[in-house]
Order: C-alpha cells, then structure tokens, then sequence
C-alpha cells in the first residue's frame, strides 16, 4: 500500500468511528482488517498507528478547526503535530489513484495559519477536551499539565501471573531466558511489564493460562479488595472478567465468587479467561429480577468496578476524548449512585464495600464517596494507606484515605480506588 492510500484509509476509517459513537474505535479497525485481508501487516499497524495519534491529539486539531472530518482531522495532525510543511502535504495530497483527493485553495490557505505552541490554552497543551480540563486541574493542580500529557502517550504493556498456575519468578525467568524484555512491575507483586507489545496469545506461558493482560493499576484494585479463601464476594460490574480472575487467584479457587453484569455478551468473554486460567470457583451471573436483593448480607467483600468516564484509561482508549461529553458525565454520576445504593444490601455486617473507577474526575471518585458516605451512616470509609501496607512493601502512593494512580507518578492507568466498610452489628 502506497504512502498516499494508506492517508486515505485513515481518512476513511475516522469518519467512520466519526459515524458510530457508540462503537469503540479498536472494534471497528478490526472488523475494517477482517474484511479487507488484502492489507497486509505493516500497513495495518501504520494505519492504526496514525489513527491513534490523531484522536490522542484531537482537542488540538479542533483548537483550530471545530469541526472535523477525517480529512480535516488527518490534515492538521500533518501541519501541527507532525510540523509538515504545506508543500509537503500538498505533494500526499495529489490525487493519486487510491489517495486523497488535492489540497483546495481554502484548505491550503488554512493550513499556513500556525500558532506558535508557546502561545496555546493549557488545555490544548494538554491534548484535553476543554469543558474537561477544569476537572482536570481540580484532580492535580498545578501538575495538571504534566499528568494530562502523560495521559496523551501510548500505554504500557503490562500482564498478571495467574497465581493458581505460576509464579512471578518462574515466569520472569522463562521470558528472560527467551530474550525477551520484561521486568517486574514496581507496585503490584502479580504483575511484568513488557519494553514493547508482545505477541502473547502463542506463547505456552498464555496458553496455559498462567498469564492474563491486565495494568498493573487494575491488578492493585483486586489486591486491595482483600478477598480471601472461603469468603463470599461479588464482583458486581464484572465485565469481561480482568479482575474477576484475580480475585479467584487471591482466593486460591476457595470460597464464592460471583461475576455479575447486565450484558451477557460480556460475561460469555469472561467464561472464556475463566476456563483458560483454571478458575473453578466463579459463577457468572446477568444481573436481572430480584436477585441482588435476594443476597441481603451474604457478602464479605463487594467489588463496584463502576461505569464511567474512561478518562484514566486515555492511553490506550483516545477516541473516548471525543466521545465524552458533559450530558454523559451527568448520566454516569446518576448512574454510578445507583449502583452504590443497590449494593448496600448485599453487604454482610463487618464486611467492605470497594468502588473503583478508570476515571480522573473528582465527581466521579471522591464526590460519590462522600455522597454514599451522607446517605448510609452504617458505613465508614477505610484509609488505603493501611490496607496497602498490609500486602506490599512498596510506599503508597495515596494522599489521603482513598487512592487515585496517575500514570505520571505511578506509571500506571489512572484508576480511582475507595473502601468501605459496613458496621458490625
């Protein structure tokens, strides 16, 4: 694929994800690819790759034209981001069979039309949506600069040692021996972090279950959780099952798991990890009728991994800087109360209650906290700090009683983690 088709497909594939806002971009290129095996995988990678830089960069390329296309939005990440001259762009946009159609008078004259950087709004700096960089600064500061522009680079690639099949260290030992660059992730003690992407899905290593992709700050979310053997937990918005697994891990296959959410799409991918790495004690549940009100007390430990904005997973998820929008931040907070209330209940009498999110925004972390905490005077909040001292040697990075990562300081996605816990009788 000539230089010049290879623009016009990520034109092409931006107004589509442009088109479907309810689908994830990851989702629609790989059903582009799979109806198109005729593009080899160079190619593939060169389109998803640029694709990714140009939603990472979006509130900068709407900083100067509003409105995008694809067309719009691939022109100027080529003028702003990548510092092309107009004559070059001028020279990829030439017509060619396959490729873009020719620059226009109008398009050519705005594209002279550069800023110096030093003169953008923060928020552009920030790659960051502008009614969201408020909230931003809100979160971190006078460091809100740097902690969004580390949000703007591409993820690590981190897994998790199933601990009912492996251990770290024979794990770590097997890959280094293979020659392969991998070191132990510096908080989690499950967790290995890959120099670059990895083709895990053929190794034995994966195979045998004894590996699960998973951020290293996903993995401290179910550390934290403390689930134990023989105890009765519930991981309430289990989705795909990430840290239903390492859960049953902690728990050593012993005691109840229940995996539930309201999509049964989501829950079949979860039965899948789940046979693969050997969990024999989850029972995968769609939520529905009476049946979370019917576990009144049962559980000692209730994991609300919540719906919301997505904003501390940027790195890898660019295309929800587009898709959020301030009418969605009000849903989810609605939402994410509900499902607080809803799991009251379930809570058996000593036992904690852990809400979790990949979000930045405060409205969405310690503003529900402290909304649950105004409502259900039979719950009190645990310090993190002590939790974390329990289980790892390393210094916690929390602030205070709750734990919000930050890939900055932490070189993990931004989760959000908060514990509970109901009063004993």
């Amino acid at each position: 694929m000539k230089t010049t088709a290879r623009y016009q497909t990520v034109i092409e594939l931006i107004d589509e994800i442009l088109a479907s806002p309810d689908v994830p971009s990851d989702r629609l290129l790989v059903d582009y690819f799979r109806q198109r095996r005729f593009i080899g995988s160079h190619d593939r990678r060169s389109v998803q790759e640029s694709i990714y830089a140009i939603l990472r960069q979006w509130p900068v390329l709407t900083f100067y034209q509003r409105q995008l296309d694809g067309r719009q939005a691939v022109l100027w990440h080529l003028r702003v981001c990548e510092n092309n001259s107009v004559e070059m762009i001028e020279a990829l946009f030439n017509g060619e069979q396959y490729g873009p159609q020719p620059l226009s008078i109008t398009e050519a004259r705005s594209l002279e039309m550069i800023l110096p950087e030093s003169t953008w709004p923060d928020w552009v700096k920030a790659a960051t949506p502008e009614w969201l960089w408020p909230h931003c600064q809100e979160r971190f500061g006078d460091q809100a600069l740097v902690e969004m522009q580390t949000l703007n680079q591409p993820a690590g690639f981190d897994v998790r040692v199933n601990l009912l099949k492996n251990s770290r260290d024979s794990v770590l030992t097997t890959l280094q021996s293979e020659g392969v660059r991998v070191t132990p992730t510096p908080l989690s003690p499950w967790g290995l972090r890959f120099e670059s992407r990895y083709a895990l899905q053929s190794h034995d290593l994966w195979q045998n279950g004894s590996l699960e992709v998973q951020d290293e700050g996903s993995q401290l979310i179910a550390l934290l959780t403390e689930a134990e053997p023989r105890m009765h937990v519930l991981d309430l918005c289990a989705g795909a099952g990430g840290k239903t697994l390492a859960l049953a891990a902690t728990m050593q296959n012993k005691g109840i798991l229940f995996a539930t959410d309201i999509h049964e799409w989501r829950l079949k991918r979860a039965k899948e990890r789940l046979r693969r790495a050997s969990v024999s004690n989850v029972e995968c549940r769609v939520l529905g009728g009476s049946w979370l009100k019917r576990q009144a007390g049962r559980f000692d430990r209730v994991l609300i991994d919540a719906p919301c904005s997505g904003s501390g997973t940027w790195r890898r998820n660019p295309d929800l800087k587009i898709r959020f929008k301030p009418q969605d931040l009000k849903e989810l907070q609605e939402k994410q109360q509900h499902i607080l209330d809803m799991a009251v209940q379930a809570v058996k009498p000593g036992g904690y209650l852990i809400y979790a999110t990949c979000s930045v925004l405060r409205s969405e972390n310690e503003d529900q906290i402290d909304q649950f905490l105004s409502k259900h005077s039979t719950f009190s909040l645990v310090d993190i700090r002590e939790v974390w001292q329990k289980h790892l040697t390393s210094v916690c990075p929390a602030q205070g009683p709750t734990l919000q990562l930050t890939p900055h300081r932490d070189q993990t996605d931004a989760f959000f983690v908060g514990i509970l816990r109901k009063l004993s009788i």
